[in-house]
């Protein structure tokens, strides 16, 4: 049973992914369209719950400019059944879940080619103070400094363009 229902989510993030309209230099969403709506779209509900499990879900909605690493819901499952109870421990902790999902997002509008250097891995700043490494193979390396198991999280679908920033599809859910 439960190896049907991953394959069903990922059947469904593959078809969902397809739809994710995708350029080098970004494609609009239709007019208007936010960051937070973005994350409304299928292969993001587990997401787009925790953004309003914690109330960033109206800052993605906002005026403000950001750069969104969005893990799919197949990494969110992939998160769980590397680590089992993580979670339940990250709805029950809403300040950890809070620095997790902050340390997806980054100020301003950054397109993939000022995300990866082709020849260095560099390091960008997220929201939550710490640091992420993007890496010349469109890899992001994360600190782990919670314990948590969490390999590389590859940029599946780039450059996504809302009316407040740009979002990139990532396969894993990054911990700082």
């Amino acid at each position: 049973m439960r190896r049907t229902l991953t394959l069903a989510v990922a059947a469904l993030m593959a078809v969902s992914l397809m739809a994710i309209p995708v350029s080098a230099k970004g494609d609009k969403a239709p007019a208007g369209t936010t960051i937070a709506q973005i994350t409304q779209m299928p292969g993001f509900s587990t997401l787009n719950f925790a953004l309003n499990a914690t109330g960033l879900i109206d800052v993605l909605d906002g005026k403000g400019q950001y750069t969104v690493f969005a893990p799919t819901d197949a990494a969110f499952t992939a998160l769980e059944e590397a680590n089992p109870g993580i979670t339940a421990y990250l709805v029950a902790n809403p300040d950890v879940l809070t620095d997790v999902l902050l340390y997806h997002v980054t100020d301003g509008r950054r397109w993939s080619n000022s995300v990866i250097n082709v020849n260095n891995s560099k390091s960008i700043e997220m929201l939550n103070g710490g640091y992420v490494w993007a890496n010349p193979n469109a890899s992001l390396s994360d600190s782990d400094s919670l314990g948590i198991e969490s390999p590389d999280a590859s940029i599946a679908s780039a450059n996504i363009n809302a009316s407040n920033g740009v979002v990139h599809v990532i396969t894993q859910v990054l911990i700082p």
